[in-house]
């Protein structure tokens, strides 16, 4: 029997019945300010918000990890591929720095620092140094000839060394050697160097350097890690995206130094040796408490290729007495993480694949992970435009015994419909949730994996994200999971896919999606009370539109210019509606609050965002766009103005009594 059908609420309502004329493709304007209408009553309960739909997708892409939240400050440490020429500089004077085709551990190549009689180095710069922080790291040496003296120096941007330390070579063997050091002063722009002097030829390989606290620390950019927590994020998704097709999870595992080079092929081509592996990744979501979602690699049914992701699924679970689980063990980590989110694959239809033979693979990895993670939650991939019914519901007929959550995609490419992008997503989810509702697998939940206006980071940005997390609250709990894209990105990388975390290798600043989603999470609330969408004209008697709500008649009535939530927390304590103005006049919130929950005395806080649509952050400006708290007094009736493109939060807390 299907699931009794939950009435639809006013925005949905309006969708149903109103169909925007090309004119409104972008946010609809009205001629004058307007007022939205919303009825609050604490005794209707509309349904539960999933704090799920406040995830985080973290993707090996522009640098997001690597050169990024990776605390690593050494680029091409191991010399494979093209390492050499792309992040270091050659010196010598009687003598030669090259590369040489000798292994070390999993590489194949090693750097060679021959000394005639001189000196032969190199060095690497743009490297980050905070006065009065220690730095380690280690340094993988070889003695081939002679008895070279070797020293890791570090310098200023004027070349003025800052410390110089000594690196002992003995024996014939590979040996890992330590070194340490305080900085004397900041510089964003030093560089390192690492030099063989005297004679005798040296081989070095697979060279680390971070801020000693942090390597103790769990290896994460102290900053990002701050940036992450302010989202608090409910799970993360991880390795991908499409850089999870690729990933090899055995090669992110271990010893660093015994790590494979994987050159980023999907997102570039940059160096990356894995050192932000499985261990890694379950390491930061516990520091932030969040759930991990593991992606994994699924784009056939060859035995093999299954096997392997399976083989992932025993090393996060299995006790420690299995051949996985010891694995695991001796890689520090002896209880079973627990995982209990597994996806197969991301966007197969980039690999040219049918909706009907995803469903083929669906059912082959679906089946083997209900046997060996009985406890799991399964998603599968849904479509990758909000277009594509066919491809979800296909996938829903053919293997909807073998996954529990349909995982769809949604980027808005056109950054002018930051309004009405947000009604073209809903309305594919509300159709999608109907099919599944009438289908043999009614059970089965919907998750937006991947969402963004994905060509601004700018203020429109963060209103399609204001709208976009209104109309997930509104879905939920049908709607699983949601997770923005893209986390983080280098600033130096192609500017393409925008994102909401924006980091060079000193500092960061939020992306206007950032600002709007961390304020949501902050006032989350799980009850769903009340919600609507767009304006009417406003009246003297604004008492009319509630009082008299059976036989007035509506006028003005101007669609895509406003959304609003209610929410209440789990002890009736908060009351909290989140609100967002698309238009470029000012619009105003009329909420009426009733029923038994409704304080005697409470206090009302307004967080609000506004901006010019083009505004945004720079690392030079990293508050640009920040939230303005005030207060107003409480009352049964509130009326509170938006300014034009604006974004807020009204917070409503019982006094104590």
């Amino acid at each position: 029997m299907n699931a009794p059908t939950r009435p639809l609420p006013l925005r949905s309502l309006i969708l149903l019945l109103t169909v925007l004329p090309p004119a409104l493709r972008s946010a609809a304007v009205p001629a004058e300010p307007g007022v939205a209408i919303l009825l609050v009553d604490t005794d209707r309960v509309t349904g539960s918000i999933n704090e799920s739909i406040y995830g985080q997708f973290l993707e090996h892409i522009n640098h997001s990890v690597e050169d990024g939240l990776s605390a690593e400050q050494i680029r091409g440490r191991g010399f494979e591929g093209t390492d050499f020429d792309t992040y270091w500089t050659p010196f010598g004077d009687h003598g030669r720095a090259t590369v040489a085709d000798v292994r070390f551990e999993n590489g194949t190549k090693s750097l060679r620092l021959q000394a005639d009689g001189g000196r032969a180095g190199v060095r690497q710069g743009r490297v980050y140094l905070q006065e009065g922080r220690t730095y380690n790291g280690s340094v993988w040496l070889k003695r081939e000839t002679g008895a070279p003296a070797v020293t890791f120096q570090v310098s200023d941007s004027g070349n003025h060394p800052l410390a110089t330390v000594p690196l002992a070579v003995s024996g014939p063997d590979w040996r890992e050697v330590g070194y340490s050091f305080t900085s004397p002063r900041t510089d964003p722009q030093a560089q390192v160097e690492i030099a063989a002097a005297g004679t005798g030829a040296v081989l070095v390989d697979y060279i680390s350097m971070m801020r000693a606290d942090v390597r103790a620390d769990g290896m994460i950019r102290p900053d990002l890690l701050a940036a992450l927590r302010g989202l608090r994020p409910a799970f993360i998704r991880w390795p991908g995206g499409s850089f999870a097709s690729t990933y090899r999870w055995r090669d992110g595992i271990g010893p660093a130094a015994g790590r494979r080079y994987h050159p980023n092929l999907i997102w570039g081509g940059y160096s990356d040796y894995y050192s932000f592996g499985t261990d890694e990744f379950l390491g930061l979501c516990r520091r932030l408490k969040a759930e991990p979602l593991i992606v994994l690699p699924a784009t056939d049914t060859e035995p093999g290729k299954v096997q392997y992701a399976v083989d992932w699924v025993h090393y996060l679970n299995d006790p420690a007495t299995t051949e996985w689980g010891r694995m695991r063990a001796a890689n520090g980590h002896p209880e079973p993480y627990g995982v209990r989110y597994f996806q197969i694959d991301n966007e197969p239809m980039n690999f040219n694949l049918s909706p009907e033979r995803y469903a083929e693979i669906v059912n082959v990895y679906g089946r083997q992970l209900r046997q060996v993670a009985p406890q799991a939650r399964i998603v599968a991939c849904g479509q990758k435009r909000s277009n594509d019914l066919d491809w979800s519901q296909k996938l829903v007929d053919l293997a909807g015994d073998n996954f529990d959550i349909l995982g769809c995609h949604n980027y808005e490419y056109e950054p002018g419909n930051f309004a009405t992008g947000v009604r073209r997503i809903q309305d594919y989810l509300v159709k999608l949730r109907d099919y599944i509702r009438g289908s043999r697998h009614p059970e089965i939940k919907l998750a937006v994996l991947e969402w963004s206006l994905c060509r601004t980071y700018d203020w429109r940005a963060g209103l399609h994200a204001a709208g976009s997390l209104i109309a997930y609250e509104e879905l939920s709990p049908d709607l699983a999971m949601a997770c923005p894209a893209l986390l983080l990105r280098n600033t130096t990388d192609n500017p393409e896919w925008r994102a909401w975390i924006y980091h060079d290798h000193v500092t960061w600043f939020p992306g206007a999606g950032y600002v709007v989603e961390k304020l949501f999470r902050e006032h989350f609330a799980e009850k769903y009370l009340a919600s609507t969408t767009g304006t009417f004209r406003d009246r003297p008697d604004r008492s009319a539109f509630f009082d008299d709500i059976s036989q007035m008649k509506p006028e003005g009535w101007t669609p895509g210019t406003f959304d609003a939530i209610a929410t209440g927390s789990a002890d009736g304590g908060r009351i909290v509606i989140k609100a967002v103005n698309y238009a470029d006049s000012r619009n105003t919130l009329l909420a009426r609050l009733r029923g038994a929950a409704v304080p005697r005395q409470a206090t009302v806080t307004i967080h609000m965002l506004s901006a010019a649509l083009t505004d945004e952050a720079s690392l030079d400006q990293p508050g640009k766009i920040s939230p303005v708290e005030t207060t107003q007094p409480y009352a049964r009736d509130l009326a509170v103005a938006l300014p034009p493109y604006s974004v807020a939060v009204v917070e409503i807390v019982a006094d104590s009594p």
